[in-house]
């Protein structure tokens, strides 16, 4: 009998042939410190995690941070769902399926997730018919968990920061400590800009900065039409009551957008842009030169 219940499924033995193992090669420490990233890449990944596991060498740094934490199997799921949505025979299907139950949503499975009962119960009774679509639900839901819980604690780490470290050529001390005169300064850098989100990120408030610069690039935009698709986009990710990325300004500020958004100008955010602005100034800017991101990073170009 198998988990629903039935007759036994058609499965594959467990073995080191397994798709996840193909795939995502398991880090070294060793390895992983021998090579380097380019500071770009790694600079990135403080944007979302969307970014990070976007790329392989930010899967790699993240399973490793994941693995500190004694939760590596929430990116191994997530990675074993991509690669079972690329297959395309069926009895391939029916064997990946069946291997990724085994190992992470049945009970007690060598690597369990963290997903809610009646998810977990959905599969089982699925899993004799699965489809390409079987692990969705609860893929979203560990994707869920890594963003809102792991990703800010990764941007923190000791091993994001290394890479960050590692990267120092790029970052001079000069340049560094022109970021403590003022936060112009700062956001005239384009490697301050990186790190001074990846700072914000971690404390779940870069929705300020990442608000300013959508300003910065919104004021770019030649083709009146493409400013009007824009400004509407802005409007309803960061001004209207209960976006998404909802800022803190005053009720006059938002009404006032509201009713200019329907024939927006160049200049339609920049009363809220200068509000954030000298919020940033005020709260996040000077928190960010307390910072432990800030002070690693200045005292590693020092020496």
């Amino acid at each position: 009998m198998d988990a629903c219940g039935g007759p036994e499924c058609p499965r594959e033995p467990r073995s080191g042939n397994c798709s996840l193992s193909v795939q995502v090669s398991r880090p070294c420490k060793t390895h992983f410190r021998q090579h380097p990233y380019p500071l770009e890449d790694v600079e990135t990944w403080a944007e979302s995690v969307d970014k990070v596991l976007g790329c392989k060498a930010g899967q790699i740094a993240f399973r490793e941070f994941l693995k500190s934490e004694y939760s590596e199997e929430n990116i191994l799921f997530w990675l074993a769902c991509e690669e079972h949505k690329k297959i395309k025979t069926v009895p391939e299907m029916i064997s990946s399926a069946n291997r990724i139950y085994s190992e992470f949503v049945q009970t007690e499975a060598p690597k369990q997730i963290n997903i809610d009962c009646g998810t977990r119960e959905n599969i089982t009774k699925n899993i004799c018919q699965p489809s390409l679509t079987s692990f969705d639900t609860a893929q979203k839901l560990i994707y869920s968990l890594m963003a809102r819980d792991c990703y800010p604690r990764f941007l923190k780490s000791d091993i994001y920061q290394g890479l960050l470290r590692r990267n120092e050529s790029r970052l001079s001390f000069e340049e560094m400590t022109q970021w403590s005169l003022s936060l112009e300064r700062l956001l005239s850098s384009k490697n301050g800009i990186k790190v001074f989100q990846a700072f914000l990120k971690s404390e779940f408030s870069d929705e300020n900065i990442e608000f300013w610069l959508v300003c910065e690039d919104y004021k770019k935009i030649g083709s009146s039409f493409r400013m009007s698709s824009r400004a509407r986009k802005i409007f309803k990710r960061y001004i209207q009551a209960d976006a998404a990325r909802e800022i803190n300004i005053d009720h006059k500020t938002r009404d006032l957008i509201r009713r200019n958004v329907a024939a927006p100008t160049r200049v339609c955010f920049d009363d809220a842009q200068r509000i954030v602005y000298s919020l940033m100034e005020k709260d996040s800017y000077p928190r960010f030169l307390r910072s432990d991101i800030y002070h690693r990073l200045l005292d590693s170009t020092s020496k």
